[in-house]
């Protein structure tokens, strides 16, 4: 994705969101597409039970004649499945062929995007897209779907551009340290408040059932996987911002233990250069 921003000229992009993705998926639709590829007729049988069986939440049964329920294990591979047939297919087939430049589609389930090289092509597209999603009892969510500005030579000339957001990064314009105009990433804001209210949630409830040890393994697991995800290119403050952030959050909880506090601020600091926290570091260099 990022490499298609910096090395191909486009004009505008399309962020797609598809309004109640995994809740409007149509079974039969899903069965179909599913038989296309499996003939196992019992392993299909086994799958119409599961899209019957409801998801019990809090002690409440739930059944839908659609959709797929995201706390399901196999909810993502069905929901890219689906969505694999009614939009990355069409796309390659169709979509391509009846456009004047160049165009590139990046998805992930719902979260999805479309590089145009030209601004008409990207209008044509998001009417067909509307169609096509009706087709199979979907629809776009039109207060967040948009065409958003991201032409290469305008950036260059220090005009501002617009910015969008996929897979939890924020994607806008910005300068190297030599001051050329690149694509650059950071985290999305509203993604690392929702990540650091988890880290809240599960310190405090973590605080009194799970032994120290234990706990400051987790907590160390979890920042290695924020880490891991978030550790490109451009966005290492970002990622220094959630690791503190997570560590005050937990130093607060862990002080609330017992009706004593255990560890001022300096003490924690002291703690911490005995058991280290991961390092802010880049995992994915983006050049």
């Amino acid at each position: 994705m990022h490499q298609h921003l910096y090395r191909k000229e486009v004009e505008t992009i399309i962020d797609l969101d598809i309004a109640n993705y995994f809740g409007t998926i149509d079974h039969g639709l899903l069965e179909a597409m599913l038989c296309e590829k499996i003939k196992d007729e019992r392993f299909m049988r086994y799958m119409k039970r599961m899209f019957k069986a409801g998801v019990l939440t809090a002690g409440e049964l739930t059944v839908s004649e659609e959709g797929v329920s995201q706390g399901r294990c196999c909810s993502p591979v069905l929901a890219n499945i689906f969505a694999h047939h009614v939009i990355d297919t069409w796309f390659e087939a169709v979509v391509k062929q009846h456009c004047r430049g160049q165009v590139a589609l990046y998805r992930y389930a719902d979260d999805a995007v479309i590089c145009c090289q030209y601004t008409r092509d990207a209008e044509r597209i998001l009417r067909a897209l509307r169609q096509r999603l009706t087709k199979y009892h979907l629809r776009l969510n039109e207060e967040k779907t948009q065409l958003v500005p991201f032409a290469t030579q305008v950036a260059r000339r220090g005009e501002p551009q617009g910015a969008f957001e996929l897979l939890g990064f924020i994607f806008s314009w910005g300068r190297s340290r030599k001051g050329a105009a690149i694509p650059k990433v950071k985290t999305s804001g509203k993604r690392l408040r929702t990540k650091l209210t988890r880290v809240k949630e599960w310190a405090r409830s973590a605080k009194d059932t799970v032994r120290l040890p234990i706990l400051w393994n987790t907590f160390c697991a979890k920042l290695r996987g924020h880490i891991q995800y978030y550790g490109v290119s451009f966005n290492l403050a970002h990622v220094r911002r959630f690791l503190h952030g997570a560590t005050r959050i937990l130093w607060k909880w862990l002080n609330r233990r017992s009706q004593r506090p255990s560890m001022n601020w300096d003490q924690f600091h002291r703690f911490l250069k005995s058991h280290p926290l991961p390092r802010a570091k880049i995992y994915h260099a983006l050049f």
